[in-house]
């Protein structure tokens, strides 16, 4: 298991943009990975041993497996997964059949940028006398782009700094994320962006040893930011971030005077103009990150044994559950005089279930449904409907939902007059 190095290539797109996040996040003791988090080791374990072992990833289903987050057994989604990960590194083998392929090697730009806090695993790496491609592999759900992705800037780096320590020179970088979880989306698995060596030494390297040198600095900035406080050990308790999105919602808004106003409008005094609906609409998700944060923040202190006046930590209703196995409450309510029709509920699973769906032969062989019975699936048997109505920044990729609202609407409603305060 690789520790993580203080500037860690995982960590850039924080600490590239809050300097002060690095002495901050470091009182910060572990408290163990997420769920997300542990299911993105298992798969990249799936993923190296596949590799080393030049195996398909169904060849481990039903074995268990164990690396720094536990002991997990391969199914069958799992295995698809890193499956595509596998595919897409033998096509690209198949193409360069010279190339060389690494799996979970460890780099370090030191030679490059002057500091040895700056090192990272890279997950896969193809290496060809023309090119090196540098791979990504991420179970997440959220979209992550390759193009300008300051992770994968940085182990780029780490490796160009060993490749010229051998004596190697690659004219090209190509940087690829495989991310299997977005086909959910109906969005590609697959990003990749391609660089020059120059691009690395004339823009990436000095942007890299500027910004590092920022978080040596004691009085360092906070500077807040969506993408920064996301994964921050420190956003719960960061005033900065807290004063930011406040700010950029535009939550305090001026006082009205509406003695001020024309008699026709002064019932309209305290409505909130559409620029304000539009900032507060633009800032919801950071507002509700950010007190999700604070909420987790207070009971971490409370239940810590740190009080905070005016604050008290409850218990919700809790949710009833049988205390015992689903067969003997069945057999104790069927002697209760209760029908078995009464007490088991039967329902068709749902379409993206149906998609999923696995099942073992009577031979022991596992069956999933094939590409063809997919598509039938998708054609005959599903309908998607509209989803619900949702108030977004037009800077959102899904299109716009277009509405014609018919004259005789506007008829009862009354005229309000542009004045400078909407």
């Amino acid at each position: 298991m690789s520790t993580h190095s203080t500037l860690s290539p995982s960590s850039r797109a924080r600490w590239k943009e809050c300097p002060a996040s690095v002495a901050a996040c470091a009182r910060y003791t572990s408290s163990g990975s997420g769920p997300a988090a542990v299911d993105g080791t298992h798969s990249h374990t799936l993923l190296e041993t596949a590799l080393t072992q030049s195996l398909p990833a169904v060849s481990y289903l039903g074995i268990t497996m164990k690396d720094q987050d536990g002991s997990f057994t391969v199914d069958a989604e799992r295995a698809r997964r890193v499956q595509l990960a596998l595919d897409y590194i033998a096509a690209r083998k198949a193409e360069y059949p010279n190339a060389i392929v690494k799996s979970e090697h460890r780099v370090n730009p030191e030679a490059l940028v002057g500091r040895s806090d700056m090192s990272g695993t890279v997950d896969v790496q193809i290496i060809d006398k023309t090119f090196i491609e540098i791979i990504d592999y991420k179970d997440g759900i959220q979209p992550v782009e390759a193009e300008g992705n300051p992770q994968m800037e940085q182990y780029a780096v780490g490796v160009i700094a060993e490749s010229l320590a051998e004596g190697i020179v690659f004219p090209m970088v190509r940087m690829t994320i495989i991310q299997p979880k977005l086909e959910l989306k109906g969005l590609p698995h697959v990003s990749s962006a391609e660089y020059s060596l120059s691009h690395f030494t004339t823009t990436v390297i000095p942007a890299m040893t500027t910004e590092a040198a920022a978080t040596d600095d004691p009085n360092a900035a906070f500077v807040p930011g969506e993408k920064q406080c996301m994964y921050c050990a420190h956003k719960g308790r960061c005033a900065a971030r807290v004063g930011n999105v406040f700010e950029k919602a535009g939550v305090k808004f001026d006082a009205i005077d509406a003695t001020t106003l024309p008699e026709e409008i002064k019932a309209h005094a305290n409505d909130m103009p559409d620029t304000q609906l539009r900032l507060l609409v633009e800032g919801a998700k950071e507002i509700r990150a950010m007190l999700d944060a604070v909420e987790d923040e207070a009971l971490r202190r409370i239940t810590s044994g740190e009080p905070i006046d005016g604050l008290k930590v409850v218990r919700g209703s809790g949710r009833r559950a049988w205390a015992m196995e689903d067969e003997d409450v069945a057999a104790r309510l069927t002697k209760m005089g209760v029908p078995k029709s009464a007490i088991f509920k039967t329902v068709v699973i749902t379409a993206p279930n149906a998609e999923k769906l696995t099942w073992v032969k009577r031979d022991g062989t596992e069956k999933k449904l094939t590409a063809k019975q997919l598509a039938y699936i998708a054609d005959e048997m599903v309908v998607k409907g509209d989803g619900k109505l949702t108030v977004v920044p037009a800077s959102d990729k899904r299109k716009s939902v277009e509405f014609g609202v018919p004259d005789a609407m506007f008829k009862a409603v009354e005229t309000v007059p542009e004045y400078s305060w909407l």
